[in-house]
């Protein structure tokens, strides 16, 4: 295998625990880290992009936010935009079941518990989002359950806090949800935006959670429609009102709740969006 000069910058604090990149590089070359003269760099958008200017190597740029590609300087783009001959599309819940693989069963399988000890689950630490946090009110105000708020913006509950003090967030929130068992999950992306949809509708699914979503307008296409509430779609009255309905009928519950995350095309089309992923990138890296 030949050697490659590799860079990371500008990622967030997580990006330790989260790096797909590094072991997919590992199986096509020698990686040798080299912040001064790399041959590619990989970069995000965090810290004001400092230091990416300045390099003049082969640049991949990764958004996890709801960012377009085509607002930044970079050679090749990953992001949740759709494919194009220089962005490859890989929304944030396919880099985490890239990172763990063993995750894919569980999501294809979907979680069905047959009893909740908690109604409904709320982590939220972005405010901005008014729609988000108008409908996690207009469902506590409800008499259908508590709505535990874990997340650092009106939290109501410290468990998952205490749990996750020196700890990965996200190995410290799928302990927490293995020990509390909530029949919904409050699961709406910060924004809206066409593709943009972020890990929390899969762990939703993967807490054994009915999701109940807000977010992206085209999210059908990628998730079985009929397995979660679309908020979005039909608005908070509406849904509210289909949670009422919910439960007082429990058949009518287990209908969607029993439903797969997927359709057989839908998983189909991920599984070898994720396979190619690693034959794009070695890919562009050679060109």
């Amino acid at each position: 295998m030949k050697e490659l000069k590799v860079w990371f910058t500008d990622f967030w604090p997580e990006w330790n625990y989260e790096n797909f990149i590094i072991p997919i590089l590992k199986k096509h070359f020698i990686v040798i880290l080299e912040q001064n003269m790399p041959d590619v760099l990989f970069h995000s958008i965090f810290n004001r992009m400092t230091y990416t200017p300045t390099y003049k190597c082969k640049k991949f740029l990764y958004l996890g936010e709801n960012y377009r590609a085509s607002q930044y300087n970079s050679d090749y783009t990953i992001s949740f935009d759709p494919h194009t001959k220089t962005n490859f599309r890989l929304p944030l819940w396919q880099v985490y079941l890239i990172n763990n693989p063993e995750l894919k069963d569980l999501l294809f399988n979907r979680i069905n518990h047959e009893n909740f000890d908690r109604f409904c689950s709320f982590v939220v630490s972005n405010p901005a989002n008014f729609f988000r946090n108008g409908f996690y009110n207009q469902m506590s105000l409800q008499s259908f359950g508590k709505v535990h708020s874990y997340g650092r913006y009106m939290n109501n509950n410290l468990e998952l806090h205490l749990l996750s003090e020196g700890k990965y967030w996200r190995d410290a929130k799928f302990e927490f949800f293995k020990l509390h068992k909530h029949k919904y999950s409050i699961c709406f992306e910060h924004s809206s935006y066409p593709y943009y949809c972020t890990e929390k509708l899969m762990d939703a699914f993967l807490a054994g959670s009915l999701p109940l979503y807000w977010g992206d307008p085209k999210i059908n296409e990628d998730w079985n429609s009929e397995a979660f509430i679309n908020v979005g779609k039909m608005g908070t009255e509406n849904a509210i009102n289909l949670i009422r309905r919910l439960e007082s009928d429990n058949n009518m519950f287990e209908k969607i709740y029993s439903q797969p995350v997927f359709t057989d095309e839908q998983k189909e089309r991920h599984i070898n969006n994720i396979n190619k992923f690693e034959e794009w990138l070695v890919e562009k890296i050679n060109l």
